[in-house]
């Protein structure tokens, strides 16, 4: 099990690995904003304050448009990731 940190939320959850970021936000009530869920549209751009390590790679996708929206190293599309170990999210 992998240990999920909303820290916006103020909220500890554990999923099993491989869970993706909008499954374990929408089981647990976790304030993400998901729009189009496909990597496009930012909606849901996070900073990964801790465990970046333990995230799937960035897709070709997911990398393009972090690049064209000028995102910071810590920030991941949260629709894109697949969460196999401990991590802390947070909306920017």
């Amino acid at each position: 099990m992998a240990k999920v940190t909303f820290k916006s939320d103020n909220k500890v959850v554990e999923v099993p690995a491989g869970t993706s970021m909008v499954q374990a936000a929408e089981d647990n009530g976790a304030t993400i904003a998901f729009s189009c869920k496909a990597g496009v549209c930012v909606s849901c751009l996070s900073n990964i304050n801790k465990g970046m390590e333990n995230l799937n790679e960035k897709t070709d996708n997911e990398k393009a448009t972090l690049e064209g929206f000028s995102a910071k190293p810590n920030q991941r599309l949260a629709c894109q990731v697949i969460i196999n170990g401990d991590v802390e999210i947070e909306n920017p």
